[in-house]
């Protein structure tokens, strides 16, 4: 089976974030008096500033970029293997560009913070205009039933007359495979105590008491424009944002909100308790995710290798 990761729209989203329903309060203020002006544009919130930011559980992953060199070089070694096996004009390159799309995603892990995109789109960031799953190396190729059984290691499916070396046992992308990752195939691309850890940073971070206080800092500046939200999460969840595009109370919403987190510093509150909630994580499951790091280490070392 042939492995590329997949990112879908709501991915920075997914550790337990803005998107999903989290108890909204679900109250508002009257209206649309409220809107805000764009002569009232918060100032000095660069665009993306949220995916910059590191948080300690990074060091345990490949970052989108990493993903990306590791497929073309996966597939570079599958393509010399195919090659000697006999298919010589076999030839497949992953697309690059992709973990562009990914970084996007990671930027609103603390829900929407940029004036322009709140006035446009509301609570629905477009990320882009990208596909709704970005595929790191793009969509595998249709291969032929010949080509197929090389690159899984099924031998007896490939036709005996063709000139070249053997097809190996666990075929030409397995080999690959286990090249890249030096014989640690089976946990290539597996993030799942990572994820697992970040889904919990994440979590923890909502009970530190400097977001309950920036929360409440937060709360107050909407009510002071007229809407009604304990947090921003309530904000984004507010069950009354319903069909395909933010209507104009979405957008005043989303507006007043990214002004009330640039005024009371939310955005860095909340990543610094997370920074603390990572850290304690990490010193409690230490010898598992120094695992993960090696293997990253390794897939890094062959893919700059192999690509040069």
């Amino acid at each position: 089976m042939r492995l590329f990761r997949t990112a879908p729209i709501a991915a920075a989203l997914a550790v337990g974030a803005l998107a999903l329903s989290a108890c909204s309060s679900q109250g508002t203020g009257p209206s649309a008096e409220s809107a805000t002006t764009a002569g009232d544009r918060v100032q000095g919130a660069p665009t993306r500033v949220v995916a910059a930011m590191s948080l300690p559980l990074d060091a345990y992953q490949l970052s989108p970029e990493d993903y990306e060199r590791s497929q073309q070089a996966l597939w570079q070694l599958t393509t010399a293997c195919m090659q000697d096996v006999g298919f010589t004009s076999f030839a497949f390159t992953p697309s690059t560009g992709t973990s562009e799309e990914i970084e996007e995603h990671e930027d609103l892990r603390y829900g929407t913070y940029d004036q322009q995109d709140a006035e446009r789109l509301g609570y629905r960031p477009d990320f882009g205009g990208h596909a709704r799953v970005a595929a790191i190396g793009g969509e595998e190729p249709h291969f032929t039933p010949e080509e197929e059984a090389a690159l899984d290691g099924e031998p007896k499916k490939v036709r005996t007359a063709r000139a070249g070396e053997p097809v190996p046992e666990d075929g030409c992308y397995g080999q690959a495979l286990d090249q890249l990752t030096g014989g640690q195939s089976e946990t290539y691309l597996d993030d799942t105590l990572v994820e697992e850890l970040d889904g919990l940073s994440y979590e923890k971070s909502l009970q530190d008491p400097k977001v309950a206080a920036v929360f409440a800092r937060w709360s107050a500046c909407m009510a002071s424009k007229n809407f009604a939200y304990k947090s921003p999460i309530d904000a984004n969840n507010d069950a009354s944002f319903t069909g395909d595009t933010a209507g104009p109370k979405e957008k005043q919403v989303a507006v007043a909100d990214t002004q009330c987190k640039s005024s009371t510093d939310l955005v860095s509150v909340w990543h610094d308790a997370e920074v603390a909630a990572q850290r304690t994580l990490i010193s409690e499951r230490g010898p598992e995710l120094a695992k993960a790091q090696a293997l990253n280490a390794t897939i890094r070392a062959k893919s700059d290798a192999v690509l040069g």
